[in-house]
């Protein structure tokens, strides 16, 4: 059975700049700038105040677990802008 709208939220840290732009997400903090692309995905991604937001009509489950996978990159982005870290 389709899901008729699932949407998705995220909280933007403090200190922390996105921009959304035809599904190309661009990250940047004190520690750099990180971007992701996902053209790839049927869903809706847009800013509103102090949050991400992620929507996808008509979908199945299978098709929803790629809704919080998105959340999940973004969120790791983010964690990715504000702490450094260094491969050694």
């Amino acid at each position: 059975m389709k899901t008729l709208v699932q949407e998705e939220s995220i909280k933007i840290p403090e200190g922390v700049k996105i921009t959304i732009k035809s599904k190309c997400v661009e990250v940047s903090g004190k520690h750099g700038k990180l971007s992701r692309d996902f053209k790839h995905l049927p869903i809706e991604l847009y800013k509103s105040g102090k949050q991400v937001r992620a929507k996808m009509y008509f979908a199945k489950s299978k098709q929803l677990s790629m809704l919080r996978t998105v959340c999940s990159h973004i969120s790791n982005l983010f964690e990715g802008v504000e702490k450094k870290f260094q491969y050694k």
